[in-house]
This record gives C-alpha cells, structure tokens and sequence, in this order.
C-alpha cells in the first residue's frame, strides 16, 4: 500500500496527517480545566486513528487536502507506521483495525458515530456484572474507562500514576477513580518502566506488564464500539 511513495513524501505525508489529527483534538478537548485527572486528560491526545476517522466522519476539507488523492486506508497505514515509530505499539493496534476495515469499504456511520462520541466523553462504557468472570484486573480497566471515558494506554497510565502519587489537591474524579478500583478489587502501587505494581484483594500481585494493560483495554474498547 505504502510502497509506491518515496520515502521523504512518505515522511512528510506522515508527518502532516499526525499534525492534523493533533490539531483536531486541540479544537475538540476545549479549555484547560483546572482539576488533576481532566487536565492530564486534557494534554494526551487520543488515538491519531480517531481523530483521523472523526476528520473523515466530519467530511474536513483538511483532511482532504493533506490525502492529496491517496486513498483513506492508505492515510491510516501511515499512522500505523507514525504510531510505530513513536513506540506507541498500543496506538498502532488501534489503528490498524479500521485500516483493514477500509481497505473493503466504508466504515459504517453507526461506528463513526461511536468514534465521535468517544472522542467527546459522551460515549455510553456498559459496566461488567460483579460475577463476571473475567480477572480484577479486567474489571478495575473498565471501570475506569466508564469513569475517564478513555481506552488509551498513555491516558490509563497517567491516571494510574495520579492514583499512585502523593496529592494535597482534592479532585472528585480522581477518588472516584480510586474507589471504583478498589471496588473491583485492584490497588495500584505504581509504575516501574514498563510494569505496573498493583495489589489485588489486598495480597501483593506480581508486576503486570504494560502491554498487557494494552490488550485489555482494546477488548473493552471492542466492547463499547461494537
């Protein structure tokens, strides 16, 4: 797909589609807020392949101008590369998904509706059952993005990391955070490279490799988009 294009234009066709899709959550995350986890929030940018798709959905002349005639699919491969090549493998399997589902037609307007709104916060996250049988791990994941309106690594581990940090600032949304995990079973402790330290019903649990955090929450981000 990516073949045909020389590497400086690849480069430089890369590089404007991530420009463009970190401006467009520059118009949509509004103001800074003042609170702690709607802040941090605030300052990691999406997915670029929701941010892509919500250009796409909105019909942006923007996004038109920088395909200059190149296929949809093909502005989405290159974000799998960027993603890639910023260490972001987490990013890179979210965009592939509806890479492959464009390379056979369009995406439907139901799932680019639900792209939209979880780019807004408005984005129904249907809560696991208590007798779930999926791991606490699973469960404290998802109630936490019902509670930040999140599926993102980054935005998941900055969260964690307020969890874990010493705070004299009162934030709702952060308490709330932190009693929905414990409800679920799950006390973070922090972050250490690419593990997180946690304990799980009170007893110690052995480190939890981030990419694992990853693949848990594409499942629930699957979950909410279908």
């Amino acid at each position: 797909m990516l073949g045909r294009l020389p590497e400086a234009r690849r480069l430089t066709f890369q590089a404007e589609l991530a420009a463009l899709c970190e401006a467009r959550w520059q118009e949509l995350r509004g103001p800074q807020p003042d609170t702690p986890v709607a802040r941090a929030l605030w300052q990691i940018t999406p997915p670029l392949a929701d941010l892509y798709l919500d250009l796409y959905a909105a019909g942006d002349e923007r996004l038109d101008e920088a395909l200059r005639g190149q296929k949809v699919a093909q502005g989405l491969a290159l974000l799998v590369l960027a993603d890639i090549e910023r260490g972001n493998e987490a990013g890179a399997h979210i965009t592939d998904e509806p890479m492959m589902a464009l390379e056979t037609a369009p995406p439907s307007s139901p799932w680019l509706e639900r792209i939209a709104a979880l780019l807004r916060g408005t984005l129904p996250v249907p809560l696991l059952h208590r007798h779930d049988s999926r791991p606490p791990l699973f469960k404290a994941l998802a109630v936490m993005a019902a509670d930040i309106k999140r599926f993102d690594l980054p935005a998941v581990l900055q969260v964690i990391r307020l969890l874990t940090a010493p705070s004299s600032t009162e934030d709702e949304a952060l308490e709330k955070v932190r009693a929905d995990v414990l409800q679920a079973g799950i006390r973070f402790l922090g972050i250490d490279d690419d593990h997180v330290q946690l304990e799980q019903h009170g007893h110690e649990h052995k480190p939890v490799r981030t990419r694992q955090l990853a693949e848990m929450l594409l499942d629930i981000r699957q979950m909410c988009l279908r």
